[in-house]
């Protein structure tokens, strides 16, 4: 068999199965319609917005501005500051237990 040979065949296939879906409706409805209503239905379902992410942060001047910032982490709803390591090697030890704090 020649590769042009099944091509003609596989193009001969798809030409069927359009006629067929083009003379049964209700097949067609089904197959555009109940994946449609999937995808509608887990959209709705999954909920993409993190929320309370556990964060460390590191602090370096306990400045004001670094204070408010923490803060406002911690009011925008998305991060929960769990560990505030008090120097690099702390941090590193939090980053290579790949955790922020215990959960």
């Amino acid at each position: 068999m020649s590769e042009r040979f099944v091509w003609h065949r596989f193009l001969a296939v798809v030409n069927k199965e359009f006629i067929q879906m083009r003379r049964d409706r209700l097949t067609f409805a089904m197959m555009v319609g109940i994946p449609m209503i999937q995808l509608i239905l887990f959209g709705f379902a999954i909920n993409a917005d993190p929320k309370e992410l556990p964060t460390a942060v590191l602090v370096a001047d306990h400045s004001e501005f670094s204070r408010s910032f923490v803060r406002a982490l911690e009011n925008s709803g998305y991060f929960k500051v769990t560990a505030q390591p008090r120097n690099e090697a702390e941090a590193e030890r939090l980053i290579a237990r790949a955790t922020p704090s215990s959960w």
